[in-house]
């Protein structure tokens, strides 16, 4: 029986899913330690023996990788499921953590129609080439419901990863990624220039945009609804605990596909612990819409981690990026801005009744690569080709605020990039706002059109009134290195967790808006507490940060290893109060 369904709410008769797998009820904190102490000790365990791969969901007793039966996700290899147009036929269908999913091809989940899949799940996608690309994508009023665990997460993947944390983080654009659509508010017009806000045919006009990465013309490839027509709290249903890896494939130039790829996505759909980690393009991309994020992660990409545009309004809390590792010759050069904030890339917008972005982000840490170009030990504040903290540009409104941005040539950068649109209006007017943000070894703290500014009202705004910290170094360990880029063997580790009792703030979440969690303190992480990516991203797989090393109580340093340089630090506290 078909599940009844209504924008912005779910009600399920007969799904594949039960209602609490689907909205599973609060932990208890035991409960929540318990599967965290598993999940740390599975994963020491795995990492010693080597047989990461096939312990994936075996918590929730999904069976080894390497015995799972593989399903062949395409028109040809699986007639009942996908159209000749790749459009999922049944009314909803499931994926199940006992089998290895291979998406062949373009995957609809049209109107009406719900994608279930099961904690544990692994999806994995070929690089297709000649202008395709393998891709999820969820076209308007269609649903997906992919509610993974912290012991089990979903994972999409390549094809040509082992899942033994030995595929390296600079493989990107080996497929497709992951696509929601939407009903919600976006500020695109008819008039718009550019591949991804020209329409045509059927339902196309002001309101209506066409997502980057596909073809035009086709409605299944559209987002939002004419305008004064979108509908806010619409939902495309949930994704938690979800690791998205090696995606963005090159569709033609400057055209490749975000790793979660969001347009005008409703307020009524759930984005909690997602990770996209070495995408060709951006990590997360946010075309208009409501939906709100947290615990969200961007790693290895080759371009922004975290990007909105198009009137995006909603809310995004506990974000952690981090760029690298650089190659130095130029051609996989990992990463672009931090934060990548617009209204439009067409002004005309402005003055034919079109919205600016309004988000908020709360409580991100993003680290730049440490190339030498934009960053210590010898950052040049002229350096245009650097990467930006914070680029906000088109008269974005919104705000950043209680964050740690490291190792960027700019930390915040207004671009006036359209016209005569310049930044300093919606600046000093209080409509953009970054506040309570700590910016460390940023060789030029803020840029306004293109300058360095080091004094003045705008530089008063930024430093006093705002209360951003400027820093030469500290607060957190900020560098990143691997060995090569044919592998992931970390040999210098970030920290990203500063330690207890720094980064406070004064500057409190709204307490009327009940999505935010409290978090007095700057930075995606409690200070002196051990990090959320622990047990389902590759992040801590791989052990890039302080994840794999947070349980060893000998490494006072946190670089992985307990030695000589551990046992200084004791003993130059020896017999010294711990308070």
């Amino acid at each position: 029986m078909k599940a009844q369904r209504s924008h912005g709410s779910f009600v399920a008769l007969n799904n594949p899913l039960s209602d609490i797998e689907k909205n599973p009820k609060p932990q208890t904190l035991e409960t929540m330690k318990s599967k965290l102490k598993f999940s740390m000790a599975a994963a020491a365990a795995m990492a010693a023996s080597g047989t990461f791969a096939q312990a994936i969901g075996s918590s929730c007793g999904c069976p080894d990788v390497s015995a799972r039966t593989t399903v062949t996700l395409d028109p040809t290899n699986a007639p009942t499921v996908l159209d000749a147009q790749g459009n999922l036929i049944p009314a909803s269908y499931t994926m199940t953590c006992n089998n290895l999913y291979i998406l062949n091809d373009r995957f609809y989940v049209g109107a009406g129609k719900d994608l279930y899949i099961e904690p544990g799940t692994v999806i994995k996608a070929p690089n297709i080439g000649g202008g395709n690309a393998a891709a999820l994508i969820i076209s308007r009023d269609g649903q997906i419901w992919a509610n993974g665990s912290a012991s089990c997460p979903i994972i999409f993947t390549s094809t040509a990863d082992g899942l033994d944390g030995n595929y390296p983080v600079t493989n990107r654009g080996k497929w497709g990624g992951v696509i929601l659509l939407g009903r919600a508010y976006n500020n695109v017009r008819s008039t718009d220039v550019g591949s991804v806000s020209i329409t045509t045919g059927a339902g196309s006009g002001d309101g209506v945009g066409l997502i980057e990465g596909l073809l035009n013309g086709d409605q299944r490839n559209f987002y939002g609804n004419p305008t004064g027509t979108w509908i806010n709290n619409d939902n495309s249903g949930v994704l938690r605990y979800v690791s998205i890896r090696h995606g963005g494939e090159k569709l033609g130039t400057n055209n490749e596909i975000n790793g979660l790829t969001m347009g005008s996505v409703g307020s009524g759909t759930t984005i909690e612990n997602v990770e996209v980690i070495g995408n060709l393009d951006d990590c997360f991309e946010f075309f208009g819409g409501t939906v709100n994020a947290k615990y969200l992660i961007g790693m290895h990409s080759d371009d922004d981690g975290l990007d909105w545009d198009q009137g995006y309004s909603g809310k995004i809390q506990f974000y952690y990026g981090l760029q690298g590792p650089e190659n130095n010759a130029g051609v996989l050069a990992q990463g672009d801005n931090g934060l990548e904030l617009d209204s439009d890339d067409n002004s005309t917008n402005f003055t034919n009744g079109g919205l600016r972005s309004t988000a908020e982000i709360w409580n991100a840490t993003v680290f730049a690569r440490t190339d030498g170009s934009n960053v210590a030990p010898n950052p040049n504040p002229a350096n245009t080709a650097g990467d930006e903290a914070i680029e906000a540009k088109e008269r974005t409104f919104g705000s950043v605020n209680n964050s740690i941005f490291v190792n960027f040539r700019s930390g915040l950068n207004l671009a006036g990039a359209v016209g005569a649109n310049n930044t300093t209006d919606f600046w000093q007017a209080g409509n953009f706002n970054v506040k309570n943000c700590t910016f460390v070894n940023c060789a030029s703290p803020l840029r306004i059109n293109g300058a360095n500014v080091a004094a003045g009202a705008d530089f008063t705004k930024f430093t006093v009134t705002d209360k951003n910290v400027i820093l030469a170094s500290g607060l957190v360990d900020a560098t990143f290195d691997v060995a090569t880029l044919t592998s992931n063997n970390v040999i210098d580790r970030v920290n990203p967790v500063p330690a207890a009792g720094t980064a406070t703030t004064d500057l409190k979440v709204p307490v009327s808006e009940p999505f935010y969690s409290n978090a007095p303190f700057r930075g995606a992480f409690e200070p002196g507490k051990a990090p959320w990516t622990q047990g389902w991203t590759l992040a801590a797989d791989i052990g890039s940060d302080l994840s794999a090393v947070a349980g060893c109580t000998g490494d006072l340093n946190k670089d992985g290893q307990v030695n000589a340089t551990d046992f200084g630090l004791f003993v130059n506290v020896f017999n010294t109060n711990c308070y």
